[in-house]
């Protein structure tokens, strides 16, 4: 189906229902909570009665974006809803949500820019080529016909800003740019979300950076590079979860390195693994081995094992998709 019949197809879905229920994946990100705010936003200016909810709340970073603090951690009881619209998720299960929600309410709607999306909505939007979910999000308002005030704009801007690394990551094309552009003639000051979203770090925050940074590590061949966070330095640190964003950038950033690589302790012997490629290595591919996914660029999956075994087999599945892309006549940096 083209976009234009999905977004028509989701536009028939928000206008037939009064009260929506928004959802994102658990440990949000700006784009998460940014196309979430903005959608409800948008729906709120028709009329429309929206409950955002996120399990894990909005990052400390995100909580002064208009309407956040309308973000519960759990939904009403599901037969309050006509539809609940999940926003940047895979699938249902990234909410962090019951399955029993999503069955007690009577229409699904599915807005991600995630590849291996499995369109399991009544009504999906699913473009991996979108600079953002936020980008969808902003499409899907202007079909509603939807006023797209300051609220609405700066959580879009917001959420094209971080997902696309400040602009610096490939998805940084000409769509984030020119709806960069236009929440900017809507008021928004690139200025004052950059401080507000990068210059308000917690002193923990750093602290724990300062630990992270103890654990980087080179592979064999230096084509990866990888740091570790265990639960230990989240308590010594007095931080969370939320902390890490970013922090896998640092070990890719490193030159002649291909992929960064970030390994946090979620319990025992059991390790969720961010990827981070520079852009010639293919790391959904990878992820999609260990039983994750995301995008060409920045994946992950959740690994059990120890650091160093988790190390080893990732480190050698990079270096084996280095020497593909050598094959393919593709040299590295």
């Amino acid at each position: 189906m083209s976009r234009t019949n999905q977004i028509a197809e989701v536009r028939a879905a928000l206008l037939g229902a009064d009260r929506l229920l928004l959802v994102s994946h658990h440990n949000p990100d700006g784009d998460a909570i940014g196309s979430s705010l903005a959608l409800a936003a948008g729906l709120g200016a028709l009329g429309k009665e929206c409950d955002v909810v996120n399990v894990d709340g909005v990052p400390l970073n995100l909580t002064w974006l208009p309407l956040a603090e309308r973000v519960l951690l759990h939904p009403e009881a599901a037969a309050r809803y006509e539809a609940v619209v999940l926003l940047d998720c895979g699938n249902p299960s990234r909410t962090g949500l019951e399955p029993a929600v999503f069955d007690g309410v009577p229409t699904t709607v599915n807005i991600d820019h995630h590849p291996g999306n499995g369109d399991f909505g009544h009504a999906n939007l699913v473009d991996p080529d979108a600079c953002a979910t936020a980008e969808l999000v902003w499409e899907v308002l202007q079909a509603l016909a939807a006023p797209v005030g300051y609220s609405a704009a700066v959580s879009i801007y917001t959420a094209v800003l971080t997902d696309t690394g400040s602009f610096r990551f490939s998805n940084a094309n000409a769509s984030a740019f020119d709806i960069a552009s236009k929440m900017v003639a809507r008021g928004v000051s690139p200025a004052l979300v950059a401080q507000l979203v990068y210059d308000q770090q917690p002193i923990g925050r750093l602290r724990l950076l300062s630990q992270v940074l103890e654990t980087l590590e080179l592979s064999p061949r230096d084509k990866a590079a990888s740091v570790l966070v265990t639960q230990a330095m989240f308590r010594e640190t007095h931080t969370g979860v939320e902390d890490v964003d970013g922090f896998v950038n640092h070990p890719r950033s490193i030159l002649g390195v291909e992929v960064g690589i970030l390994l946090r302790e979620e319990g025992p012997a059991r390790y969720r693994v961010a990827l981070r490629s520079k852009g010639r290595v293919d790391v959904s591919r990878i992820a999609r081995e260990f039983g994750g996914g995301g995008h060409r660029n920045a994946a992950g999956a959740t690994i059990d094992g120890t650091p160093e075994a988790i190390r080893r087999l990732v480190y050698a599945r990079v270096e084996e998709a280095c020497d593909e892309e050598l094959l393919r006549g593709n040299p590295l940096g």
